[in-house]
């Protein structure tokens, strides 16, 4: 049984080995967010696109910064990059946000053409991938095995 001294410790754990991954993840999604919805706003109001092709665009070409931000910053990996262990996976976790967030944003787009709503069905549809995608990362795809320890890059 755990004791009520061990949460605290626990927590103060669990800070101490994400709590500054996390807010560089955090930022790198406030980015992500910005590019993307800037590219979404502007594939559907200016290019008057559909919302589902808006979103595929957004998705494609926000994908670029948020992988490079998240490789080189929050996860601090110097290293050449590796399509296959890397790159590949990255791309493949976004392809399976923007598959929901099309979903969802086809939805939207059938029920109205407002871009202020599409643009909050995307930001939602994101939004429920977010901590997943996170986990991925931080467990399997740029592992640190050793709190306070910078993983050695391969």
């Amino acid at each position: 049984m755990s004791t009520a001294g061990e949460a605290p410790s626990q927590l103060a754990q669990l800070v101490a080995d994400h709590g500054g991954k996390v807010l560089r993840y955090c930022s790198v999604s406030v980015v992500n967010v910005i590019v993307g919805q800037s590219i979404l706003a502007f594939c559907l109001a200016v290019l008057d696109l559909s919302g589902v092709v808006s979103q595929f665009w957004s998705a494609m070409l926000s994908a670029i910064p948020a992988y490079i931000l998240s490789k080189r910053w929050v996860w601090k990996q110097k290293g050449p990059d590796s399509l296959r262990s890397e790159v590949l996976p990255f791309w493949i976790m976004s392809a399976i946000g923007l598959a929901f967030a099309l979903v969802v944003v086809g939805f939207a787009d059938r029920a109205t053409d407002s871009t202020p709503v599409l643009m909050l069905a995307s930001l939602g549809a994101y939004g429920v991938v977010w901590v997943a995608k996170y986990l991925v990362l931080d467990r399997l795809m740029w592992k640190v095995t050793h709190p306070g320890v910078e993983p050695e890059t391969v």
